[in-house]
């Protein structure tokens, strides 16, 4: 071989190993690349993915329901707990008001034992003088026999002094039998009722003693039945606690959901056209604007991501654009609610509905009644819960209708 044809053929050759070298190189940056952009690019998102959210949601709002449940039944518990206090302390109060009673009237009767004792020796003192008078009576009448009242009389000057005289003597042992019976009757009157009324004070004061024992036992029961409410009130709290706990999962899978759904819903195109207000155009009065607040029912503050429209139940609501119902069902967040998509990634939410007239799947037209307001889920009063979001990502509906005229309660 000419050393011309070797030179040419070694130049072939080289070229042909610089085109190889470059086509693998292509080829492996193609490969590369192509791991590189399928890991660097968000894979989309599946109906599936989409309706296994939904299933966690379900699941979610299934548990915070059977937690809403037992709120329920320790707070039916907590109030019989608080009625049987209640009456409890309605005893007591009547019971001391008894003890009150008895504790005054043993008063009155221990003054009027000290007023009877006082009298009783009073009379026993006017006994002992007459009884000292009739001992001296007595002991002349002995000394002297009966013919000291014959003398006396015998010694009358006529026949009606006589009897004057007689008179006398016989008045005179009347009035003494008289006085030493009436003496006595007082005395025996007066023992009887110190002893009556000895016996009424003992009574009082057994009554008072069983009347205080039971006394401490209710107050001893009331505090059983406080320590039962504390007891009570402290699981209420943990019930609280964990339902607010549920309550917040529900509310992450739901946005998880909704920004899911919009995901799917991105990958078709806006129908396109503005936004019409989704209540007749009375219902313009706003009562909670999209922002951060303090939820009424959680307390929690936290962002508002629609807005509240003042709407007796049974509000027509009407879809707010064209698209295609994703959601139809029923959250304890939301109530009965509706989610369309719009295509683009665009979404409107209606919540608290007290009926829904279209199902999953449902095309629906601008303006299409979909269903009516209501005030389930967490809600204080009949309204609509209205929000639009992009991507799943919620912004402020008014955006959407800045020549619609809204008013703020």
């Amino acid at each position: 071989m000419s050393q011309q044809k070797k030179t040419s053929y070694e130049k072939r050759v080289a070229r042909r190993r610089v085109l190889v070298g470059i086509m693998a190189a292509v080829l492996a940056l193609l490969m590369f690349g192509g791991v590189l952009l399928s890991a660097l690019m968000p894979r989309a998102v599946t109906k599936s993915q989409v309706d296994a959210l939904k299933k966690q949601a379900a699941e979610a709002t299934a548990r915070k329901d059977e937690a809403k449940k037992k709120l329920a039944s320790i707070n039916a518990d907590l109030s019989k707990l608080e009625q049987q206090i209640a009456l409890l302390d309605q005893q007591i109060e009547a019971q001391e008001d008894e003890i009150a009673a008895q504790e005054a009237l043993l008063e009155e009767l221990t003054k009027l034992i000290d007023e009877k004792t006082i009298e009783l020796a009073e009379s026993e003192a006017e006994q002992e003088r007459q009884y000292g008078t009739m001992r001296e009576r007595i002991r002349y009448m002995a000394e002297h026999g009966t013919t000291s009242y014959l003398s006396i009389l015998l010694s009358s000057d006529s026949f009606s002094d006589f009897l004057n005289r007689y008179e006398i003597i016989k008045q005179i042992s009347l009035r003494d039998e008289k006085l030493f019976e009436k003496l006595k009757a007082i005395r025996d009157r007066v023992a009887s009722e110190k002893l009556e009324l000895e016996e009424t004070k003992k009574e009082e004061e057994e009554t008072r003693a069983v009347m205080e024992q039971n006394k401490l036992e209710l107050e001893a029961q009331r505090a059983e039945k406080i320590r039962q409410q504390q007891a009570a009130m402290d699981a209420k709290n943990a019930a609280n606690k964990a339902y607010a706990e549920m309550i917040e999962k529900e509310e992450k899978l739901l946005a998880e959901y909704k920004k899911a759904a919009a995901e799917l819903a991105a990958q078709s195109t806006y129908v396109g056209g503005t936004f019409m207000w989704p209540l007749p155009a009375a219902n313009n009065v706003i009562t909670c604007p999209y922002g951060m607040r303090k939820h009424p029912i959680t307390g929690v503050r936290k962002l508002h991501t629609g807005i509240d429209l003042r709407a007796s139940t049974g509000t027509k609501v009407y879809a707010a654009n064209s698209g295609t119902v994703t959601t139809s069902g029923y959250s304890s967040a939301w109530g009965n609610y509706i989610i369309i998509s719009h295509g683009g990634g665009l979404t409107t939410l209606y919540a608290h509905l007290s009926r829904r007239s279209v199902s999953k799947g449902n095309k629906v037209k601008r303006g299409d009644i979909i269903g009516y307001t209501g005030n389930t889920g967490y809600s204080t009063g009949p309204h609509l819960h209205f929000e639009i979001d992009k991507n799943g990502t919620p912004y402020d509906p008014l955006t959407e209708f800045k020549g619609f005229s809204v008013t703020y309660s």
